[in-house]
């Protein structure tokens, strides 16, 4: 299942938006705001490219459909990200700890400068084989995605006004 979630920000520029987006502060705040444990596996920065390796542990709702399902055993994944400074781009993909030969999600993150701001887009395929099941997972992946990037946007606008305001 193919999906694109796209968010636009103001009053920052493309330069700005790339460090933010990269700052380990930022991202901490982000994943505790997100209830995502985190964990840097690898984190190499050069003039042309970012490579960055995270583990992340989603906090489960013991009560939920989804704790339940997963009794004792935490749902988590590596998030491996190849960033192509001069292009603005970069390709990712997640490797999930319960079912990785499974369950296949990657794609891109592209970010350009557009009027008095920025626009990021992330593109992506989620592939479950799961007899029966697959296009069902797959749905609520994609679903689970979407609301974890809408929330990341929301705190990232609340960020960047909070630096705006601190700068006057």
């Amino acid at each position: 299942m193919k999906f694109e979630i796209t968010h636009r920000w103001g009053g920052i520029t493309l330069d700005e938006y790339e460090a933010l987006f990269f700052d380990e502060d930022f991202a901490s705040a982000l994943a505790e705001h997100l209830r995502l444990g985190r964990e840097v596996l690898r984190l190499d920065r050069a003039e042309d490219r970012i490579v960055r390796h995270v583990r992340c542990e989603p906090d489960q709702d013991p009560d939920s459909p989804e704790g339940r399902a997963l009794a004792k055993r935490k749902a988590g994944f590596v998030e491996e990200l190849d960033y192509d400074r001069r292009a603005r781009r970069g390709e990712w993909r997640t490797i999930p700890n319960l079912i990785p030969d499974r369950v296949k999600t990657n794609g891109t993150i592209e970010l350009r400068a557009e009027a008095g701001g920025v626009v990021r887009t992330v593109r992506g395929v989620c592939d479950v084989k799961l007899f029966g099941l697959g296009r069902l997972v797959e749905k609520q992946a994609v679903k689970a995605i979407e609301k974890s990037y809408d929330d990341a946007a929301a705190f990232t606008a609340e960020w960047i006004a909070r630096a705006r305001a601190h700068r006057r």
